[in-house]
């Protein structure tokens, strides 16, 4: 039987864990799902559709945040009955899932392996995975941390797992054909009600309005049956910092079929020899018995595999004494044949752990012929996988290189792998890196890429703009969406986050989708400063020290899943500070409740931040027909947050899209006012938050997610299309809209039409376009963009509002761009006036002036994506194609080019 062991990713300075897969003709074992797995799979074209276990080395979000964007994906497959492994409170942490995740019919099974349970192992046809428990060296294992948990609370957490992810069934009794995967369906409104914007906006006040009572009425008894899983408090739990390491037995080799003893015995090939292959004991025509073992050979003991994960040189004491790796080691009296079937060891290792001198006796002790992959910081480079996304990001660098910051990585190690052992069968791991364990071991590196840094990948393109000087000093606010994909993350877009610094008083997250932590620490830098970044003159670790803000505008998982890792790192680099400092969070209460659950888990420093419900300051619409009083209880904790960031004003309402769903508007003393749409569609809340106070908003951060040709599924998921984006800018009065949240179908620039944008109309104010005008100045005295700014019509790209989206012959691409871009743009001049647009890429950086300077670069900018889609899809055509007609063809191309040139 073949099987192998395939690397997902190392464990760097960005990335804290180690993930790789063992694969079977007939199932696929993961270990470890940290942030980023889903999208990494993506990038490489690795099948999670076909995972049957996931095991997890310690309950963290380093090694399981991923796992919660993984599950909704492959529910959405028709992928039943999985299982999740791991220690002590993996079921707490799985129930707490409940408050965004509720897929019944997936049927995820969860299994707690925990220390001094004698049925801590799991096993099928495959595998048999034993593990071993490590702890710090002074911590005391606690009684109710061992042995199989029985208890009340362990009762009402497996019912709300239950609950929120369906009854698991056992193998025997599995129907192995997936079921078919969800049809999508138009959205109703809240209760049943159809998807109109003035119904919904009332039912979301009697949402807002019963929030905090559900919350606080929270049942702690199954028994009381409440109307939602996630209205039941699961029962505390404390953090455990065990470790879990694994071993891994594999099948047992079958004995080598002898054809001709078979012969010999009067037997003819056929069903008999298949019989006799499968272990079957078979009776001739003429009566005779003939066993296996009369025509097989011997079978051989199976094949073995560990997985170490040493957090820290804390770890290493209860590593090296335990007894279960005792068999594996040369010199001890239990030493036996254990080691002879030991092929691989991944070592997974936190920072100082493979220079420390114990860890390394204790490696070397194992049988020379075994294969150490050494994932550990200090040896794998902290390279950047996304080389797609990279790829697009250096050419649009080359254009506007104060826009489009350089992520940062290496590709060297800081230390050579000989440092760690004196061995030959030494390995780092790379990215889809295989090494085969049966029939035979052998590496296999033939899938693995080459990953450029950003300077090697600037390095290949042709046209760069020379980096003028951008001072800051003009600057007093500059958004840098950090991820701009909606849904889940793709090899081109990460899911929603976005960061603002406010100069002179420290940060803010706007969302904070899984994966912004890792793609921080790129744009940022980390540990060291990123010098390509001129915008933000700070480490990641700096920002995370003078953050002051976190905002998650509704509960959906791609605005939240990075936040437990943020407020971990960020509760880590700021516990030794004097005076420690406060951190506020903005977000609906059912976000408070999922961070009270999971800090059962991990520790968050829930008890120095300040929480903030979005429903307590939201503004108020006067025609409201159920008003909502202000709330007292949150009105130190808001003047609070205005201080730390120098804001005369914070606000929310509630938008079109899903219960507790909330805009935001934040006011600056300097002047300038900012307005996040969160995800909506076109709504009036969002409109009279824009015009609130004495300013029109400076930008508007709105979701794009859809081109307006796909304006009925946008209707149905509850988003907004280009058009209806520009739309809601233009009822505010915005000076200035950047569109993010696109959907990962579109690699594209956006457009809108005229006619689109003055169709939006919302309660309360009609066609919203047209009521721009009673805002700021009116449309017919605004000059032309061209004159106002100075430039000559010749440099201004006419088709600005015009992407090369829904393009299926690219072929054809040049003319359409061409006779889009040729059309009159008067009357949509006329329409946008001042307004100024520009779309968000992942990790940029836009100030008002970028925004404004945006119109200038979109030629270029569309054919960097024009370019890329044909990239993609000669590199997708490519993995189809035979190697040999893939050379033949090289070949031709070349001949080609020569002539050419010739």
């Amino acid at each position: 039987m073949k099987w192998g062991v395939q690397v997902v990713r190392g464990n760097t300075h960005n990335v804290g864990s180690t993930s790789v897969i063992l694969q079977f003709a007939s199932g696929r074992y993961l270990f470890n799902c940290g942030e980023g797995t889903q999208r990494l799979s993506f990038e490489n074209k690795t099948r999670i559709s076909k995972l049957t276990a996931i095991f997890l080395t310690r309950v963290d979000w380093d090694n399981m945040g991923g796992l919660p964007g993984m599950l909704l994906t492959l529910a959405e497959t028709g992928s039943q009955n999985l299982v999740v492994c791991g220690g002590h409170n993996l079921t707490h942490a799985m129930a707490a899932m409940r408050h965004f995740i509720l897929r019944s019919d997936m049927g995820v099974g969860v299994k707690e392996l925990r220390d001094g349970d004698a049925a801590a192992a799991f096993s099928d046809e495959n595998i048999r995975v034993t593990p071993v428990h490590i702890y710090p060296t002074g911590y005391t294992v606690s009684a109710h941390e061992q042995g199989a948990d029985e208890s009340d609370a362990a009762a009402i957490r497996r019912m709300l797992l239950e609950r929120a992810f369906g009854v698991h069934k056992a193998p025997e009794s599995t129907d192995r054909k997936k079921r078919e995967p969800p049809q999508p369906q138009q959205k109703k409104g809240y209760y049943g009600q159809e998807c109109k914007e003035a119904a919904i906006e009332q039912v979301l006040q009697k949402f807002e309005q019963q929030d905090e009572d559900r919350t606080k009425k929270r049942s702690l008894s199954p028994g009381h049956s409440p109307k939602r899983s996630s209205d039941v408090f699961l029962p505390l739990a404390t953090p455990t910092p065990c470790a879990l390491c694994y071993i891994v037995e594999g099948p047992e080799v079958p004995g080598k079929f002898d054809s001709q003893a078979a012969r010999d015995l009067g037997l003819k090939p056929g069903p008999q020899f298949a019989q006799l292959v499968r272990g079957q004991t078979i009776t001739t025509a003429d009566g005779q018995t003939i066993r296996p073992e009369q025509c097989v050979g011997p079978a051989r003991p199976s094949s073995l595999v560990i997985i170490i994960d040493c957090p820290s040189p804390a770890y290493i004491d209860s590593l090296t004494t335990a007894h279960q790796f005792l068999p594996f080691l040369e010199g001890t009296k239990t030493a036996g044949p254990q080691k002879d079937q030991l092929m691989m060891i991944v070592h997974s290792l936190g920072p100082g752990v493979a220079q420390d001198a114990r860890y390394k006796k204790w490696a070397a002790r194992f049988p020379a012929h075994v294969r150490h992959m050494v994932s550990a910081p200090e040896y794998v480079p902290d390279n950047n996988p996304f080389q797609r996304h990279l790829r697009i990001h250096a050419a649009m660098h080359a254009i506007s290189p104060h826009t489009y910051i350089l992520p940062q990585a290496t590709d060297k190690a800081e230390l050579p792998l000989h440092t760690f052992l004196d061995s030959k069968n030494l390995v780092a791991p790379k990215s889809m890196m295989m090494y085969d364990i049966e029939p035979e071991p052998k590496l296999d590196e033939s899938m693995v890429t080459q990953l450029l840094t950003a300077e090697q990948m600037l390095a290949k393109v042709d046209d760069v703009t020379p980096p003028s000087p951008h001072p800051n000093d003009g600057d007093d606010l500059v958004v840098c969406p950090i991820g701009t994909g909606s849904s889940v993350p793709s090899t081109y877009r990460n899911v929603s986050s976005n960061i603002v610094s406010v100069k002179g008083f420290g940060g803010i997250v706007l969302d904070c989708g899984e994966s912004t932590v890792s793609q921080l620490k790129r744009f940022l830098g980390f540990p060291r400063r990123n010098y390509a970044n001129t915008r933000i003159q700070q480490s990641y670790t700096e920002f995370l020290k003078t953050l002051k803000l976190l905002y998650v505008s509704h509960m959906h998982a791609d605005h939240h899943l990075g936040a437990i890792q943020l407020l971990h790192e960020w509760n880590q680099a700021t516990q030794m500070m004097d005076p420690k400092p406060r951190l506020s969070v903005l977000a609906p209460a059912r976000f408070w409740a999922w961070l009270e659950d999971f800090s059962g888990v991990q520790d968050l420093g829930l008890d120095r931040l300040d929480f903030i419900s979005c429903s307590d300051i939201r503004l108020i619409d006067p025609t409201a027909k159920i008003p909502i009083k202000e709330n007292q209880k949150y009105r130190t904790a808001v003047t609070k947050l205005k201080s730390d960031l120098g804001l005369v004003d914070i606000l929310t309402c509630g938008v079109i899209h899903c219960p507790w769903a909330y805009g935001l508007s934040l006011t600056h003393y300097t002047g300038w006012k900012l307005v996040y749409s969160g995800d909506t569609r076109p709504c009036a809340n969002l409109v009279t938050l824009g015009r609130a106070g004495d300013k029109p908003p400076t930008v508007l951060l709105h979701e794009a997610t859809l081109p307006d040709y796909l304006h009925v599924d946008a209707v149905a998921k509850r988003h907004s299309t280009v058009s209806e984006a520009v739309a809601m800018a233009l009822g505010m009065g915005a000076e200035n809209l950047l569109l993010t949240h696109f959907s990962q179908r579109c690699l594209d620039l956006p457009r809108w039409t005229t006619a689109n944008i003055e169709a939006v109309k919302v309660a309360r104010y009609g066609y919203v376009a047209s009521a721009s005008t009673s805002v700021g100045s009116s449309v017919d005295d605004v000059e032309d963009s061209a004159t106002e700014l100075d430039v000559d019509d010749d440099d201004i790209d006419a088709g600005a509002g015009v992407d090369f989206g829904h393009v299926n012959d690219l072929e054809t691409y040049g003319q359409d761009v061409a006779e889009q871009t040729d059309a009159p743009n008067a009357a949509l001049n006329a329409v946008l006036g001042n307004l100024k647009i520009a779309s968000a890429f992942d990790m940029s950086a836009y100030a008002p002036r970028d925004i404004k300077k945006y119109r200038y670069n979109t030629h270029r900018l569309k054919q960097v994506l024009h370019d890329e889609m044909k990239l993609f899809i000669a590199e997708e055509s490519a993995d189809t194609v035979e190697p040999s007609q893939l050379k033949k063809g090289k070949q031709k191309a070349k001949a080609k080019k020569g002539k050419d040139s010739a």
